[in-house]
């Protein structure tokens, strides 16, 4: 009668230990479908799957990490409703707003400490003269600012009453700051000088303005399907440990996307522009600094 019963106990571990091994199988894809590079010039792109695979990688906990499977080019709007679908996306990273944070699965950690809202200026050459004499938003708002449709940028500018012109695709938007259909590219402080850097060729009348920057709590996170508890638990998990060990903060000092702007403080700007962001989230810890960098992070001791 015993021996019965601890047969029957084994028979009952071993079908628990079947159902929870078919049960993380089935939590655990074969591959992740993730967007192409925007164009040959794209370095976003190497520096936000490889941070994805690193968080896998973090908190994999045994699970085999999925392949990073790239299907097509999409700008933000296409990406944005191929993620909807789940059919051609599976994870997109992308600047927040509470609409999207309503649709999807946000993991709401931003994957460059907030560096997208600092922003620094685009410029064609001839208009440097023009960029000097401007200290105040007021002065700003009679300029036109060039930014990609779809963009959650163009709503936040234009709530602070700055113009801005949109184009579809990334790529002419240089073309357009050339052709004066807009006087300047607000880019996150990590971007414009590799951007600049990539497109020499293409455009050598412009370049990177730093004697002003245009600030406000901007983040760009992952983002997965509703459906896709697991993977973004999975994800978040692995950023987390990332923060605790110093390997996120070490991930941006090495990317070539981003290892150019420590110290941070060597971007001192005066003028300095705050706008509200009113598309963010109430509850977004915009001051805690365990995930994002502050103002003061950027000010020269003594300032």
């Amino acid at each position: 009668m015993k021996w019965s019963v601890l047969v029957s106990a084994c028979l009952l571990l071993l079908c628990f230990v079947a159902c929870f091994i078919a049960q993380a199988a089935s939590e655990t894809p074969a591959q992740l479908l993730v967007t192409k590079p925007r164009s040959e010039f794209d370095i976003n792109h190497q520096y936000y799957t490889s941070l994805l695979k690193k968080a896998l990688t973090k908190a994999a906990a045994g699970r085999t990490i999925p392949e990073l499977k790239p299907t097509f080019a999409m700008e933000q709007g296409r990406a944005l409703r191929e993620l909807a679908k789940g059919e051609s996306l599976d994870v997109f990273w992308v600047g927040t707003d509470l609409d999207k944070e309503q649709e999807f699965r946000a993991i709401r950690i931003p994957l460059e400490r907030g560096l997208m809202g600092f922003r620094k200026f685009i410029l064609r050459k001839d208009s440097i003269a023009k960029f000097n004499s401007i200290r105040s938003l007021q002065q700003l708002q009679q300029l036109t600012a060039c930014q990609g449709a779809f963009w959650p940028d163009v709503e936040i500018m234009r709530s602070s009453g700055l113009k801005v012109e949109e184009a579809p695709v990334y790529e002419n938007i240089f073309k357009q700051l050339l052709a004066g259909r807009c006087d300047y590219f607000p880019r996150g402080l990590h971007e414009g000088v590799i951007e600049l850097e990539k497109r020499q060729a293409l455009y050598p009348e412009l370049v990177r303005y730093n004697k002003l920057m245009l600030h406000y709590p901007f983040a760009v996170y992952f983002f997965t399907r509703k459906e896709n508890e697991a993977l973004a638990l999975w994800i978040e998990q692995g950023l987390e440990q990332m923060i605790d060990d110093g390997e996120l903060l070490a991930h941006m000092q090495q990317q070539e996307l981003t290892r150019h702007v420590f110290p941070l403080q060597h971007h001192s700007s005066d003028p300095w522009i705050s706008i509200k962001n009113p598309l963010l989230s109430p509850d977004t810890p915009v001051t805690n600094s365990r995930y994002w960098f502050q103002p003061q992070d950027f000010k020269v001791d003594g300032e």
